[in-house]
């Protein structure tokens, strides 16, 4: 009886959290379309100040003396939104005239991020086979974050690892 309740809560809670994406995505469409419908009785002269005031010309900083490309604009987000393990950008120092050569890659240095990466995937398995239901137990990732009781998600605590 008490594993066919469980059972039971555990198929409930799945379909509310499809209910909810379905909910937010709804949402969402319904805004755009108020904004698409509200965007007719915008002035030209005001729409093209407002497009001017976002500076997409201007190019978006990623983090402090790490200047990026025009046409976007740049936002924090918390630090655990999008938990990447590997950096997929790889940085170099120096010009970044188009006719400037790209530095050599350095083969010593992927050796030891190889290494990193194995043993990274080493702790990944062990830390799957200590948990077999695959979910994990207390806070986040970060040292700060914390996810609450409630099964929701708590934006407070990553705010030291955000850039401004």
């Amino acid at each position: 009886v008490i594993f066919m309740l469980n059972l039971l809560i555990a198929q409930l809670n799945c379909s509310y959290a499809a209910t909810f994406q379905d909910m937010l995505g709804f949402a969402r469409l319904k805004r755009g379309t108020i904004v698409v419908e509200a965007m007719v009785g915008v002035a030209e002269v005001r729409w093209t100040a407002f497009v001017e005031s976002l500076e997409l010309d201007q190019p978006c900083e990623f983090g402090e003396g790490d200047i990026g490309f025009p046409g976007g604009i740049s936002m924090a987000e918390p630090a655990n939104a999008n938990i990447t393990t590997v950096d997929m950008i790889r940085r170099f120092g120096g010009s970044t005239s188009p006719t400037a050569t790209w530095p050599e890659d350095n083969a010593a240095g992927d050796d030891q991020e190889d290494r990193f990466d194995k043993v990274e995937k080493l702790i990944k398995k062990t830390m799957k086979k200590l948990d077999p239901s695959g979910k994990r137990r207390g806070g986040g990732t970060s040292s700060q974050g914390a996810s609450s009781a409630g099964g929701g998600s708590s934006l407070s605590g990553s705010g030291s690892q955000m850039s401004e």
